[in-house]
């Protein structure tokens, strides 16, 4: 039988600093680490109230006082005799210790574009730093990979600015509508516009609007954008707000499906032995994507080989069913990501109308490092 215990946090006071409206679902479960117990010397050796005298197989001997008294049948070991005894029998009766992530964190946005996402993009921002450095803090060698997904149903790009902008369909629309800044030269590619790829270029009102240059050819960062963490995680987490109609589950699980991270936009992102953090950053209630909170969360898993110790899901959506939170009240029918989280082994839920996200990604650093101390990749 496995015990498993979470391993101390030194950000343990984090959780503390959580808002009140926030959900916590999250199991405790206990884990003992385990290994040998000491052995005893190989030396042979007599002790009597008075005097203790050891002879060592080599024939040297050395005498001490000693206040306590044993007998030869309870101290003395049989020269030539194996280094040491499993004093629980001949083998240990208990696992050994969880590998752990060893720092390596998976770390998927999932982040709206839909009209008034411009002030809930820039909490996250804001936020985000301090996030970071917490688990910098606790994880010796963090190895972190960081992808950003578009919740939106239409692409955030189009070919040329002669396209529509400002409507679905296009039928009937003369000008192209768009922000003035719009990257109507970037050339694209296929994952530009492909729903659930890292993104890397956006366009939309008040969004980043360019390129984002990051280290490596992959469409997400990694450890080797560190000197410029801050900025490039910026560039591609200010998606704007605009025309789209946000999915966000229906973007979160084709980000993870088995072909784009394979050989697709996402390739090499989810790794085997490292922890998946899912965050979720939409202003309305999903309403719109496929499947149910268990279909959601399953993708997650599945993704994870089946291990639920893998994953950690936050989520900061409207709070539509609480007339005493800080989003209007709109009835009793909770926002389906609520639902994602309760269902998730280790899940948090924040309303998106709270003013300040860091607490909240603070309390999330520390579930994403308890995770990490207990993972045993599958």
């Amino acid at each position: 039988m496995r015990l498993r215990q979470l391993a101390p946090l030194s950000l343990a006071a984090a959780a503390s600093l959580a808002p009140a409206c926030a959900r916590d679902n999250a199991e405790t479960s206990g884990f003992t680490s385990g290994g040998s117990q000491p052995a005893t010397s190989a030396a042979d050796s007599t002790s009597t109230g008075e005097a203790s005298t050891s002879t060592s197989n080599s024939g040297s001997s050395s005498t001490s006082t000693s206040g306590s008294t044993s007998t030869g049948e309870d101290s003395a070991s049989t020269a030539g005799a194996s280094a040491g005894t499993w004093d629980v029998g001949t083998s240990p009766d208990f696992d050994p210790p969880a590998i752990g992530c060893q720092g390596k964190i998976d770390f998927l946005f999932v982040i709206s574009s839909h009209f008034d996402m411009k002030t809930y993009q820039d909490r996250l921002k804001a936020a985000f730093p301090t996030f970071v450095d917490l688990l910098r803090q606790d994880l010796a060698d963090f190895d972190y990979q960081i992808m950003v997904v578009d919740a939106g149903m239409y692409p955030i790009l189009y070919e040329t600015c002669w396209d529509c902008y400002m409507c679905d369909s296009c039928n009937g629309c003369a000008d192209f509508g768009g922000p003035e800044d719009y990257p109507c030269d970037a050339p694209l590619v296929e994952c530009d516009v492909a729903e659930g790829a890292g993104v890397t270029i956006t366009g939309n009102f008040g969004a980043s609007n360019k390129r984002c240059d990051l280290a490596t050819e992959h469409r997400y960062i990694t450890t080797a954008d560190d000197a410029t963490l801050a900025e490039s995680f910026a560039c591609i987490a200010t998606l704007g707000e605009g025309p789209k109609t946000p999915v966000a589950m229906e973007s979160m699980v084709s980000a993870v499906q088995p072909k784009i991270l394979s050989t697709g936009c996402n390739a090499g992102f989810v790794r085997p032995d490292a922890l998946l953090v899912v965050i979720i950053v939409t202003a309305t209630q999903e309403g719109g994507s496929p499947g149910t909170p268990a279909s959601w969360y399953d993708a997650l898993v599945t993704v994870k080989g089946g291990n639920e110790e893998a994953v950690v899901v936050l989520a900061i959506s409207d709070e539509v069913n609480n007339p005493d939170g800080p989003c209007p009240y709109q009835g009793p029918t909770p926002n389906p990501l609520q639902a994602l989280v309760n269902t998730a082994a280790h899940g948090r839920f924040l309303p998106v109308c709270v003013d300040d996200y860091g607490p909240f990604l603070k309390e999330g650093a520390a579930l994403a490092l308890d995770q990490c101390a207990v993972l045993v990749p599958q």
